[in-house]
């Protein structure tokens, strides 16, 4: 028996990136069938008529997964983010990014273990913006002015929406992944004192699964609260779930505190697929340069193998990451001091890690 999983290698260092994963999740010995699609540049350079071709859209839909490298957003709008399409394609409502201090990766935050969720398809990253000028912001403009807001003309306007199918759906996902993987305490991160009907609408429902949910602890917090303490007694914290834009935020500050973006891995999950990739970006400056850190798209390889039921070779891949880390003799730029010699490549690792699968735990099994 094998799996069926998207491969989309990306643009930037993600080709790289995604290359170690691929390699490093195959030493595990079980079997996936890879389905290459493209998204972005490379699928317009490849001569798709769309950033966001059927074609992958497709294959998602088929295998139910896929391991996705970063993406880039056209620097000059020539088309929108791959990304969020993606996402609002496939129904990929809820992102997943837990962060953990791992052995031998320098941080002050030696005991951290948190995971952020975010609901991914509405809030202020919903594209829903007009430019300063245009018809679109004009007319809010004027609708806010009848509500009192003292707004100047040529105001640029970016809208928030939320509907409570897709708070509340979000809100269930994060109990129950809590329950699945046996977290004690759920915590609501809003600014419903400024933003009173969307932010509201998130801590209203919040509260109300709270009150009907006897076996798990629910908090809320205000997220710029959430930010201090998370900073000053980051073992306060263990499920965090959020809006859009707050999410994508609190999610960089924990893997910066987990040692760095790089490490750091990610779960879009929907109704029917699951989406897997890192929390970095595609870092263009740094393609083909062998000089990437892969671990947090080999630890999203890891999560990939747990939601295809193989438990046992992500705990192996898992370990010999923390292994890798901990034994300290091959680490890429970012876990050293700046200008340290000894860099390692992102093959490099990539080849350690592989070796670690096949010699050290006895090999594919």
């Amino acid at each position: 028996m094998h799996h069926d999983v998207t491969l989309i290698p990306g643009d930037g260092i993600g080709p790289e990136v995604v290359d170690a994963a691929r390699r490093v999740v195959e030493a595990t010995g079980v079997p996936v069938r890879w389905d290459v699609q493209q998204l972005g540049r490379p699928a317009l350079d490849d001569g798709a008529s769309s950033a966001l071709p059927e074609e992958t859209l497709a294959s998602v839909r088929r295998t139910g997964a896929a391991l996705k490298g970063p993406v880039s957003t056209s620097p000059t709008g020539g088309f929108p983010s791959p990304n969020t399409g993606l996402r609002r394609a496939l129904d990929v409502f809820a992102q997943v990014r837990p962060a953990r201090s791992l052995p031998g990766v320098p941080t002050v935050f030696p005991g951290l273990d948190v995971a952020v969720i975010r609901e991914t398809t509405e809030d202020l990253y919903a594209g829903i913006e007009f430019r300063a000028g245009s018809p679109g912001a004009r007319a809010v403009v004027e609708a806010a002015r009848r509500h009192g807001a003292a707004l100047a003309e040529e105001a640029a306007v970016s809208l928030k929406p939320a509907t409570e199918v897709a708070v509340r759906r979000t809100l269930d996902f994060a109990l129950a992944w809590a329950r699945q993987h046996g977290r004690r305490k759920v915590t609501v991160a809003h600014k419903a004192t400024v933003m009173r009907a969307t932010d509201g609408m998130f801590l209203e429902v919040g509260r109300e699964l709270a009150a009907r949910t006897p076996d798990l602890e629910i908090d809320d917090v205000l997220v710029d609260n959430l930010t201090a303490l998370l900073v000053r007694r980051p073992e306060e914290v263990d499920v965090v779930v959020t809006t859009n834009q707050y999410g994508d935020i609190l999610s960089d500050l924990v893997a910066g505190m987990s040692g760095g973006v790089g490490l750091a891995p990610g779960a879009n999950h929907g109704p029917d697929v699951a989406v897997f990739e890192a929390a970095h970006g595609s870092a263009p400056r740094h393609a083909g340069t062998d000089r990437a850190d892969p671990l947090g798209m080999v630890r999203c390889g890891a999560l990939l193998l747990r939601h295809l039921g193989e438990d046992a070779a992500a705990d192996r891949v898992d370990a010999a990451v923390a292994d890798l880390l901990a034994e300290g003799r091959v680490r890429t730029y970012d876990l050293l001091p700046p200008g340290a010699p000894g860099a390692a490549g992102t093959r490099a690792v990539a080849d350690a890690l592989v070796a670690r699968l096949t010699t050290h735990d006895g090999g594919p099994r």
